[in-house]
């Protein structure tokens, strides 16, 4: 029968970690090898002792228990849980391997290429050859799998999940419509004015909004880019395609509904507890969704937040709104997992509709080419960003200065800025003549 003995290098690394060091016995065959698991050679327990992480005579790693948690603690006790699971996947492999393999042909360096293999999954994967991108939806198919690879031309970073989804989206309507004209796929120089047209055209018939055409549309141009610095004979038409960009009537709470929201109680309703307590957290730091598990303890600070924004890598520091210290608070600073954006926005309309926050709001916006008004509870309208709308046209309604706000929710232009403000004209009007009573008291 095989045996593994594991053991610990005596050696430690510049952090003052060690190496699992495996040996593999069966019969004549007796292979060693370095298991690429790392672990810290001692502790310091509750009681200020230290004591040894690693089991020579159990051949384990021991997990400390500790009573007192701290953050420093938490982290150990997570990454010891991580290796130790890591390393039991690991010798069940080796044993897995051993029993699958041509006993009478063992390498020598068999054990080494079982836990390369183990660790390196990806050097052994066989290489795939694809067709040449020759064509438009071949080249569709390139451009996805080369996405965890690509760069944002403004911050220079890996293009965020979120932005790789909607590649794939676009690729299938360019599949669907190139099917609807009888083709397979399109060539470059199919990509003219006429193609434009008729792809508008294609995509309004599925009852899209305009700003939902304008972004296949903003995708397709950048594949085309990208086909065209890599040489192939793209039409140059494609330049010129519109991006369309419809400034849709989107709702905001203001600090009334806030406070309608916030008072009421959904302590019988966990999940929508948490939900509007999130949702006042956005309200009232002008952060986006993407950012609201950075408002942590770690980023807090005599009575600010500073951290950096996912999606522009923007610095940005946050004065701490009695809301929100009242609800970091609640959770002791340590607030719960978020959840997806998608269950987030089913949530909070619920919650809204609960606080009865149902005042009726018109939007008119083009769908499938066409003007449609209709008429919403404003629940309906709630979704994540309206936090941040929120705050932004409160903070301006109270008369702060776009660029001390803009400074906070971490917008680079005014124009972008304003998109944001959701002020009626009366509203405004209201606004400058209180300003003017207090100027001219």
């Amino acid at each position: 029968m095989a045996t593994i003995y594991l053991s610990l290098s005596a050696k430690t690394d510049f952090k003052g970690n060690s190496e699992i060091l495996v040996r593999f016995l069966h019969g004549k065959i007796d292979q060693r090898g370095k298991t690429n698991i790392f672990i810290p050679i001692e502790y310091t327990d509750d009681n200020g002792k230290k004591k040894v992480i690693w089991s020579s005579e159990l051949q384990q790693i021991v997990v400390p228990n500790f009573r007192l948690k701290t953050d420093e603690k938490k982290e150990l006790i997570k990454y010891l849980t991580e290796q130790s699971e890591r390393l039991n996947v690991l010798t069940a492999t080796i044993q897995t391997r051993f029993i699958e393999a041509d006993k009478s042909n063992i390498a020598s360096d068999w054990l080494k290429t079982v836990i390369d293999r183990f660790n390196f999954p990806e050097k052994y994967e066989p290489i795939v050859e694809t067709p040449e991108a020759t064509t438009v939806i071949r080249f569709f198919d390139k451009f996805i799998a080369e996405v965890s690879e690509r760069k944002d031309k403004k911050t220079g970073r890996i293009v965020s999940a979120q932005s790789a989804k909607q590649y794939p989206t676009t690729r299938k309507y360019i599949k669907e419509f190139a099917e609807s004209n009888g083709k397979a796929d399109f060539d470059f120089a199919d990509i003219d004015e006429a193609f434009y047209d008729r792809y508008i055209t294609f995509l309004q018939s599925k009852e899209f909004t305009a700003n939902t055409v304008g972004k296949h549309v903003k995708v397709l141009k950048s594949v085309l880019y990208d086909a065209t610095k890599q040489g192939h004979n793209v039409s140059g038409q494609y330049k010129d395609f519109r991006v369309f960009v419809e400034d849709v009537d989107t709702v905001y709470l203001n600090e009334t509904e806030l406070q309608q929201l916030k008072d009421t109680d959904f302590s019988k309703i966990p999940h929508l507890d948490r939900v509007r307590d999130w949702f006042l957290l956005l309200a009232w730091t002008g952060s986006r969704f993407s950012d609201l598990e950075k408002v942590a303890k770690t980023d807090i600070k005599d009575g600010f937040i500073t951290f950096r924004q996912q999606k522009t890598n923007n610095k940005v520091t946050i004065p701490l709104h009695p809301v929100v210290i009242e609800i970091l608070e609640k959770y002791n600073y340590n607030l719960p997992e978020p959840i997806t954006n998608q269950r987030f926005n089913e949530y909070v309309k619920e919650a809204c509709k609960r606080a009865k926050i149902n005042s009726v709001e018109t939007m008119t916006r083009t769908v499938g080419g066409k003007l449609v008004t209709e008429n919403f509870e404003k629940w309906e309208l709630i979704s994540s960003h309206t936090g941040r709308r929120s705050f932004c046209t409160n903070m301006y309604k109270r008369g702060l200065p776009s660029i001390q706000i803009m400074a906070i929710s971490g917008h680079t232009t005014e124009s972008l800025f304003l998109k944001y403000i959701k002020v009626k004209q009366s509203e405004h009007a209201e606004m400058m003549k209180k300003a003017w009573e207090n100027m001219y008291k």
